[in-house]
């Protein structure tokens, strides 16, 4: 049963595994492996790195958890994003090159943290964008895409203030619905400070 132990220096708890624990993570790795579009040739080899790496990583206190986190959750997100890790680090290789070993994941997955909340809250504001505003979701799913500024203006059809202006509507959108911060860029200095400093 894993749990939690409180380091002495303070900070994230960190997670306390059996092996037996870390072994029964293969299925929800095989199942993971294979949703983000790994070949059925590579997934066991992955499965014995990402359950070595988690092992070790455990014995060196690098498994941390939150406060409002089960240490379970915390062990499986963890193990996910290490086979995320493994399964990029397989891409990469030389040998690799000419192969098409996974779908197009270039970046990390929704999925890799522990805590699924944020992933839905996520998606329940992102329906409410598609809903409410058509012409703001267009522009979430180009920036999904890895699509942005000029290319997205391009996308859409407008040019590129037209794009900014929408962009800024999106951004004041959803801090209105407290999902996105506030910029914390000081204000430019106006001409009275600028002068002042001379």
């Amino acid at each position: 049963m894993s749990r939690y132990h409180r380091p002495a220096n303070g900070g994230a708890p960190v997670v306390v595994a059996d092996a037996d624990e870390v072994v029964r993570l293969r299925p929800m790795l095989t199942r993971y492996l294979r949703k983000i579009g790994v070949d059925e040739l590579y997934i066991p080899d992955l499965i014995q790195e990402t359950i070595a790496t988690t092992w070790e990583a455990l014995h060196e206190g690098r498994v941390r958890g939150a406060e409002n986190l089960k240490p379970e959750q915390a062990l499986r997100g963890f193990a996910r994003e290490t086979a995320w890790r493994h399964a990029m680090n397989l891409m990469r290789r030389a040998s690799m090159r000419y192969e098409v070993l996974m779908s197009a994941t270039r970046s990390p997955p929704d999925l890799v943290s522990p805590d699924p909340m944020t992933e839905l809250e996520a998606r329940d504001l992102l329906t409410w964008v598609m809903k409410s505003r058509p012409k703001l979701a267009y522009i979430v799913l180009l920036a999904a895409r890895g699509i942005i500024g000029p290319e997205a203006a391009r996308a859409m059809g407008h040019g590129l203030t037209a794009h900014y202006a929408h962009v800024q509507k999106l951004r004041a959108a959803l801090r209105k619905l407290g999902a996105a911060p506030a910029s914390r860029q000081p204000p430019h200095p106006g001409w009275k400070q600028r002068k002042r400093g001379r």
